[in-house]
């Protein structure tokens, strides 16, 4: 059975999958800088590049979006134009936009400027899509857009309902839209942890916990809509530590490592370059039986399983390769090549393996549409051990949070001071000082930051106060 685990933090919110016990999937939110895919706003083209055919367009962010020219030919600089973002920013590049706006729903995904509806692959049954398409036609013959896999086995009045919701979105949207100039926010979608409830509370999943009453409070709202009895899976566990309560942040920690040990004993190296993701297959402490082949074939099978999880954890996009170990017979390579595949067929992001060089290298390409967990978690550093990293601003945050929660839970004292290295010391006296406060008042306690010279970078020491 399935658990959701969402935490709540002043500056981040997280929401952890986990698959009996195991971890499958995270999804990381910096409320500083939340996400912004499926945002629709006004923007106003600035500028055209024909090169590279794309039109440079004002949202109201620090950077401009960018929408490719193909199906926007009429666009010209100056227009006011309606624009969802189809990617986040990602490092330098700002925001890639779409003129095709969409809004999905549990069960449909409405798409105004379609022609058509379309079915969702993963329905294989022809029975039920013939039937899904009639209710849908017969609610409303003008409908465009896709029926998503979650609609299996609904009801008329389920598909009503979501149709309703859809177009009244879209038609304010509209309206707002026309109603002003200049760049501004018209819809802004649900969050990481709304959007996964939404899309995909079901009979499998046991329990939703969170640590938040007004997180808990929206998803209450969100599951009594799709199916009242599911408010019996919301668990609210209010100011805990969640995540040490049900062995998520342990997991993670193993995640942000360059090395993955398998069970087998054998073990895979992770590293990240600018252009591509490179994991590295090692048979390790795995000996195995007498036959080498075997065992080198049992190693690949259970980093193919363990790859395509990482993958989907960390949020690896772009080009991947692997370098499994070499296998002589082709049955084995086959059978490697084909589990992967299945694996990753289990990730909702689209993914493609392009097969195995000359060299005996599978590559593997996968949509990127936002920054990996690491950027996160991990600053990028010189003298980090072979980690990959020191600790991010971000983390040490969340950490600070933690520490004043268990304090708050734990004990009576109402003041502590919190002790840092001197360089980040400053970096929080200078940006990060409002975070801090809310901390305090949140846990109703009052936090100092001091600076100390005898602690490392990453480390703090909280001195108690009565």
């Amino acid at each position: 059975m399935k658990r959701v685990v969402i935490e709540s933090l002043v500056a981040s919110q997280k929401t952890a999958v986990l698959d009996d016990g195991k971890l499958v999937e995270l999804l990381v939110e910096d409320k500083c800088s939340a996400k912004s895919v499926s945002d629709i706003y006004r923007g106003v083209v600035k500028k055209s590049l024909k090169g590279i055919e794309a039109f440079f367009v004002d949202i109201g962010s620090e950077k401009l979006g960018y929408l490719p020219m193909k199906n926007n030919e009429n666009i010209k600089c100056g227009n006011d134009v309606l624009e969802q973002i189809n990617k986040e920013a990602v490092g330098t590049k700002g925001a890639k936009l779409t003129t095709e706006i969409s809004f999905a729903g549990r069960y449909l995904v409405y798409i105004p400027s379609n022609d058509r509806i379309t079915i969702s692959n993963k329905i294989s049954s022809e029975k039920e899509r013939f039937r899904l398409k009639k209710i849908v036609q017969r609610i409303d013959d003008n409908f465009k857009g896709i029926i998503r896999t979650e609609a299996v086995g609904c009801t008329e009045e389920d598909l009503l309902r979501d149709i309703e919701e859809l177009k009244d979105k879209y038609n304010e949207v509209e309206k707002e839209f026309k109603l002003g100039l200049g760049p501004k926010l018209l819809y802004k979608d649900l969050d990481f942890a709304s959007k996964y409830v939404k899309d995909n509370v079901n009979d499998d999943i046991e329990k939703i916990i969170v640590n938040d009453i007004d997180k808990y409070n929206e998803l209450n709202n969100i599951v009594k809509n799709i199916n009242s009895s599911y408010t019996s899976k919301l668990v609210l566990e209010e100011n805990k530590d969640i995540f040490d309560l049900y062995r998520v942040q342990s997991q993670i920690d193993k995640c942000l490592n360059k090395k993955v040990w398998l069970k087998s004993g054998g073990y895979l190296i992770i590293e990240k370059t600018e252009a591509l993701t490179v994991i590295d297959v090692n048979t390790g402490k795995f000996v195995g039986n007498s036959k080498v082949d075997e065992t080198i074939y049992k190693t690949n099978l259970e980093a193919a399983t363990e790859i395509a999880r990482q993958i989907k954890i960390r949020d690896i996009g772009g080009i991947i390769i692997i370098d499994f170990i070499d296998m002589h017979k082709n049955e084995y390579k086959k059978e490697v090549i084909n589990t992967l595949e299945i694996e990753l067929k289990k990730d909702k992001r689209k993914s493609e393996v392009l097969g195995m060089t000359k060299l005996g290298l599978v590559e593997v390409a996968r949509r990127r549409e936002k920054d990996s967990i690491d950027k996160y978690y991990i600053n990028d550093c010189n003298v980090c051990c072979g980690n990959g990293g020191t600790i991010s601003v971000n983390h040490m945050i969340d950490n600070i949070e933690k520490e004043v929660m268990r304090i708050s839970e734990h004990t009576a004292y109402k003041s502590v001071i919190i002790e840092l290295n001197p360089d980040i010391f400053k970096n929080f006296d200078e940006k990060y000082i409002n975070i801090i406060k809310l901390i305090g008042e949140k846990y109703k306690l009052e936090v100092a930051l001091k600076e100390n010279s005898k602690i490392v970078l990453e480390k703090m020491n909280i001195i108690f106060n009565s």
